[in-house]
C-alpha cells in the first residue's frame, strides 16, 4: 500500500549518472565526506569551486586525512574514474556543465554530497525546510538520498540555467549564485 503512495519503482535509478546524498548542513556533510575518506581510501572528492576545495583540503588534514585526496575540476586527472571512486563535493548550479564532465566517464551513480545549508539550495528556499525536516527527527549526520531529490535538483538547476545569457565564473557556489543570479 505504501508503494502506491510514491507510485511505481524508478527502474532507471540504478543507471542515474548521479546519486545525490542531502545533508541537512554543511557540518553534517563535511563529516561525511570524512568519513568516507577514512572507510572508502580509493574515493576522490571533486569541487567545482576553489574555496570548497580549501575548505576541505583543511578539514581534512585537520582529522588525518592527505589533502591530495581533494581536486578541483580544473585539475582533474583524466584517470580518476578509472583509478579511483569519483565523489562531488557540490552540485555546479548548471546541469549541463556537471554532464559534460562526466560524460566520457562510463560510471553512473556517482556521488554528489551536498547541504541544505549551501547558496544552490538555499536559492529554492531550502532555509524554510531545514527547522521542518528537524522537526520531524532528522539528524544533521543524515542524509536524504532518493532519485525525487536528484530529479528536484535537476529541475532547480534547469531553472537557474534558463536564466543565464552569459555565465559569469566564480570562485564559490555563494559567488556564482550572487554574480550570475542577480535580478
Amino acid at each position: 500500500m505504501l508503494s502506491n503512495l510514491f507510485g511505481k519503482k524508478d527502474s532507471t535509478g540504478s543507471t542515474a549518472i548521479f546519486k545525490d546524498k542531502v545533508y541537512l548542513t554543511t557540518e553534517g556533510k563535511m563529516n561525511a565526506c570524512l568519513l568516507l575518506a577514512k572507510t572508502q581510501p580509493e574515493a576522490i572528492f571533486i569541487a567545482w569551486f576553489n574555496e570548497t576545495a580549501e575548505t576541505y583540503k583543511a578539514f581534512f588534514v585537520q582529522n588525518g586525512i592527505d589533502e591530495d585526496r581533494i581536486t578541483t575540476v580544473n585539475k582533474i586527472d583524466i584517470t580518476i574514474p578509472q583509478n579511483h571512486q569519483p565523489v562531488f563535493l557540490e552540485h555546479y548550479p548548471l546541469p549541463a556543465t556537471e554532464l559534460e564532465l562526466v560524460k566520457d566517464w562510463q560510471l553512473t551513480n556517482i556521488p554528489i554530497f551536498s547541504a541544505m545549508d549551501e547558496p544552490l539550495f538555499k536559492h529554492f528556499g531550502s532555509d524554510k525546510m531545514i527547522p521542518l525536516i528537524k522537526l520531524f527527527g532528522m539528524k544533521e549526520s543524515e542524509a536524504i538520498e532518493h532519485s525525487y531529490v536528484t530529479e528536484s535538483i535537476i529541475k532547480g538547476q534547469g531553472k537557474i540555467a534558463n536564466k543565464i545569457m552569459i555565465e559569469k565564473t566564480a570562485g564559490s557556489q555563494a559567488e556564482w549564485m550572487n554574480k550570475n543570479m542577480e535580478s
